[in-house]
């Protein structure tokens, strides 16, 4: 079914969808030899959306039926530039004449080693990015630019069509390696991925970026893991865990599903102590987290997070009588003058964040969905029994 224009009939659309075909469908952009626009529509309430999208990038849209077992990737051929980008960023030559070159890593975690080398002063950094709206704002790793922050310095973007860009830094935050960029023509619209949801351990996983200085390169694999935490993260990241071939260059990059929506953003691979590159242990930032701070970036706030002053562990059988596997947190230590002093005692045993249950392992990542300075009620076991302690967080 293809319609032109930027009117459509919804009711005649769907009668003529009924006669022809039911639902799922695609709705796509009628660019030949591009996909980037596509939507894979399962309910009626999304055909606005899909077909607002596919306006951005065409004057005529196909509706066509969808085909199970045909995998939906975003689109890497034709004329048309994909929400991808290539991230040059290069430190003014005056200040930079006698910083060190890059050096890469031996092995280990890579991209985001603030312990092993300071590159943030190194001349030119190149990574990958993506455009999240038509006016042109750009995501990539904190890291990729950091030698730029101190305002010596210009990003570019480039696109896969050679389209170049300057842009401006709009915020960044260190601790989850998240940058925010503004490209400088406020003339045109721009091509931008679409969130998908959290995927599902064994979903199909794209990552496109410029590995190695190879621009704009595909690779596919799978989701291994999500909700994963490494070691050279703060605690209260999730990362999705990913075999898909991630190497230097790929940092910042976009994570997709098979249906061509952002998951994650690339961020870090542990490779071998040879440092012979990607082993199929790849990482990108969750692409709901990543949103929240995003959205945040955006108004300009300097990014600080809640803390509640307790230090603590997982809760082990012996420890309660409403010990669940995986669930709770067990305080050991009450920090002096913080938040929780006087309100959480230790041994107490946290079941519940503001009503909700949560793994051990993500009690942070729970934390952090809050912003400081605002009330938050613990469902806590205390010598056996259930009591609500209410407190306002901290900030750091």
């Amino acid at each position: 079914i293809l319609y032109k224009n930027k009117k459509y009939n919804k009711k005649k659309l769907f009668n003529i969808s009924e006669d022809k075909f039911s639902l799922p469908y695609i709705v796509k952009p009628n660019n030949e030899g591009s996909t980037i626009g596509l939507t894979k529509v399962d309910k009626e309430n999304q055909l606005d959306g899909a077909i607002s999208l596919a306006l951005e990038f065409s004057q005529e849209i196909i509706i066509e039926k969808y085909i199970s077992g045909r995998e939906i990737t975003v689109g890497i051929l034709g004329d048309q530039p994909m929400p991808i980008v290539e991230i040059f960023s290069e430190r003014n030559p005056v200040m930079a004449d006698n910083m060190p070159k890059s050096k890469e890593q031996q092995g280990g975690f890579q991209f985001r080693d603030k312990q092993k080398q300071d590159r943030s002063k190194e001349p030119m950094h190149h990574g990958s990015g993506f455009v999240i709206s038509a006016d042109g704002y750009v995501i990539t790793n904190a890291h990729v630019i950091d030698n730029v922050f101190d305002g010596n310095g210009i990003v570019y973007v480039t696109f896969n069509n050679y389209e170049e860009y300057e842009t401006e830094l709009v915020n960044y935050d260190i601790e989850s390696d998240i940058a925010l960029l503004k490209i400088k023509d406020n003339n045109k619209k721009f091509p931008f991925v679409v969130w998908g949801k959290t995927p599902e351990v064994g979903d199909k996983a794209i990552a496109i970026g410029s590995p190695m200085n190879l621009s704009f390169t595909a690779t596919f694999g799978n989701v291994s893991a999500i909700d994963r935490l490494v070691t050279r993260a703060p605690v209260f990241v999730p990362f999705i865990q990913t075999d898909t071939s991630i190497n230097p260059g790929n940092s910042g990059g976009p994570l997709f599903n098979s249906a061509g929506k952002l998951i994650g953003i690339n961020t870090m691979i542990i490779s071998s102590g040879e440092g012979v590159g990607s082993v199929g242990l790849g990482f990108a930032i969750d692409g709901n987290y990543a949103q929240r701070i995003i959205e945040r970036l955006k108004t300009g706030e300097k990014i600080t997070r809640p803390f509640i002053g307790i230090l603590y562990r997982p809760v082990k059988k012996d420890d309660t009588i409403y010990y669940i596997a995986g669930q709770g947190a067990y305080i050991d230590k009450i920090v002096e003058k913080g938040p929780a002093h006087n309100l959480l005692k230790p041994n107490d045993i946290i079941l519940k964040v503001d009503g909700k249950a949560f793994k051990t392992k993500l009690f942070a990542v729970e934390l952090v969905k809050r912003k400081p300075n605002t009330k938050i009620v613990f469902t806590v076991v205390r010598d056996e029994y259930i009591i609500d302690v209410e407190l306002i967080l901290g900030e750091k």
